[in-house]
């Protein structure tokens, strides 16, 4: 079974799931009521697609994170993972198409909601300013290195976790505070949202390298 395969066999199992439906709707839904709040708060709303941008990340990541731990610690409980010790798979490939499968996912999800807040921006404003646009721009790239953070430290989460209570805390109380930590160089030292990009790259890439390994030296 390629990697291929994995990743479309995953995707077929995330996407259908209550969490992603959910997502799907929610989401967009969340924005909006969240925006008119703000706007009839102050009567000076942020752009809706960024505020949709926040929501991906905080909600959105949060449980899609929450699934992705719990899905592994179940399928750990079921033993459907000595079925892949007779098969031609590594275990890096598991841990990689369960990561994608939900990053893609969630961020198709964000994408709906962020388009969404560009649409109604762009009616309400009149077309989208110069500002506008760069803000939205930064929130989407700082969406997508906490998703990716929070997703690749859940993965480890649920190969390491002895249990789904120990996983869900683990990620709400773990996980998401790294993710917290890719906005840092923007609200310390106000740097560009690039650099956010850039550290959630590396923390991602360091978490699925840290779990391939653990998998693979895990007894199952």
């Amino acid at each position: 079974m390629s990697l291929g395969l994995l990743i479309r066999d995953e995707l077929n199992g995330f996407y259908r799931s209550k969490v992603m439906l959910f997502l799907w709707v929610g989401l967009p839904v969340i924005s909006i009521i969240m925006f008119v709040v703000q706007a009839s708060s102050n009567g000076a709303p942020v752009s809706l697609a960024s505020l949709a941008a926040v929501v991906v990340a905080a909600i959105g990541g949060t449980l899609s994170s929450v699934m992705l731990a719990v899905t592994i610690i179940n399928e750990k409980e079921r033993k459907v993972y000595d079925l892949f010790v007779i098969r031609p798979i590594h275990r890096w490939e598991i841990v990689i198409s369960k990561f994608v499968a939900v990053v893609v996912c969630v961020v198709l999800a964000g994408t709906i909601a962020i388009v969404l807040g560009v649409a109604v921006d762009a009616i309400r404003l009149g077309g989208l300013p110069a500002d506008v646009v760069s803000q939205i721009l930064d929130s989407f790239m700082i969406t997508l290195a906490m998703i990716g953070v929070s997703a690749s430290t859940s993965v480890l989460i649920g190969i390491a976790s002895p249990s789904i209570l120990v996983g869900v805390i683990l990620v709400l109380y773990g996980s998401n505070q790294l993710a917290a930590v890719v906005i840092l160089p923007i609200l310390v030292a106000n740097l560009s949202a690039v650099l956010a990009l850039v550290i959630g790259v590396a923390i991602t890439a360091a978490m699925l390298v840290l779990a391939s390994w653990y998998f693979e030296k895990k007894q199952l």
